[in-house]
């Protein structure tokens, strides 16, 4: 299972991260830049190929990938043609910004796919009977209640309540009604593992507490007609960026109004786990996770931060605005100095998961 989940997410991870390196590839050589190499995974290198005027190189670590282009450092002292530091503000914009762009389309095709053979939806008694794949899960848990003590967990399928498989809640309030003060047995499934547990539904519940002491919701999987799946996977994508673009804007204000928002990120570690869930419920679950994901990689890297798609943009309409170019020796440097902040950040995250985690 563990090995499952490496290599699932090492192939997501590769898969986002190349769709993005591919976009800047593609730019690049459509505005005439020498890319000269495009690396599969980082080094030590494995072997290479050269095709094209460009190093094809499939290195050790896989971890995503690179594209090498000529000049891209703007520390060129007079660039040639084929130099990315040549080429009009326009199209350097244009290589700077494809790799997001591509992260966002890769989101599209993934989403349109999902909606095309279901997509995950809460069911309502309005949508019920258009929905299939239908699952009851345990949306929270109260503390001390029995549910709490049997050890059931906020987002466990319920695969079994008593003698009903794939039980509704209406199926497990029944249930819990008819047994409460005696032992019921019940099938859970978490992170891709089935489990059993015994639970002792309460005669006399507290004030706002059900028998169990647990809210349930339950979700099915919605499907588009295929003509229509692209362009619900237009909309989706909308919907999502729009979401997360909110929460990163909560997030920075809550930097600046110094509150905590440790508990609001997480690192290669996290991602790891979420996979293993996402891939656990099933495809169209995985997909909507990795279009997630790809749209994250997008929002991160159109930001104006040094080291990042964002930042160097940001260099290019400084030049744009005064007419001038800033040193290219002062932009390499900054770029640098913001790739070793996020390094530095990753790494604390990193640790922030495995003490969150494990």
């Amino acid at each position: 299972m563990v090995v499952t989940t490496i290599l699932i997410f090492l192939g997501m991870l590769l898969a986002l991260v190349l769709v993005h390196e591919w976009g800047h590839f593609i730019i690049a050589k459509k505005a005439g830049c020498k890319v000269e190499e495009f690396g599969f995974g980082f080094p030590p290198k494995l072997f290479s190929k050269m095709w094209r005027g460009t190093l094809y190189s499939f290195n050790l670590l896989p971890l995503g990938g690179f594209v090498k282009i000529e000049g891209e450092n703007m520390d060129e002292d007079n660039p040639t043609s084929t130099s990315f530091a040549s080429k009009s503000a326009t199209w350097r914009i244009a290589i700077l910004s494809a790799g997001v762009i591509m992260n966002l389309v890769l989101a599209v095709v993934l989403l349109g796919i999902e909606s095309g053979i279901g997509a995950p939806t809460l069911v309502t008694p309005e949508n019920r009977g258009t929905l299939t794949n239908i699952m009851t899960y345990i949306l929270e848990v109260s503390p001390d209640s029995p549910a709490a003590q049997a050890g059931l967990q906020s987002y466990d399928r319920v695969v079994k309540y008593g003698d009903i498989t794939q039980p509704s809640v209406s199926d497990i309030q029944s249930i819990t009604s008819k047994l409460a003060g005696t032992e019921v047995q019940v099938e859970l499934e978490r992170a891709g593992t089935h489990m059993n547990l015994t639970v002792v539904p309460r005669v006399s519940p507290p004030e706002g507490q059900g028998a169990l002491g647990i809210s349930l919701g339950e979700t099915g999987l919605l499907k588009t007609p295929w003509y229509m799946a692209p362009v619900e996977g237009v909309k989706r994508t909308a919907l999502i960026t729009t979401s997360i673009v909110d929460q990163f804007a909560g997030l920075i204000q809550k930097i600046f109004r110094r509150e905590g928002v440790g508990q609001a990120l997480t690192g290669p570690i996290g991602i790891a786990i979420y996979t293993k869930e996402a891939a656990s419920l099933g495809l169209s679950y995985f997909l909507e996770f990795a279009a997630m994901i790809s749209i994250n990689l997008a929002i991160i890297n159109i930001l104006p931060l040094p080291a990042l798609d964002g930042g160097r943009i940001l260099f290019v309409l400084i030049e744009k605005a005064f007419g001038r170019r800033v040193p290219g020796n002062i932009e390499s440097y900054v770029h640098t100095a913001g790739f070793v902040l996020l390094i530095g950040l990753m790494i604390a995250i990193t640790f922030k998961d495995v003490h969150r985690y494990f």
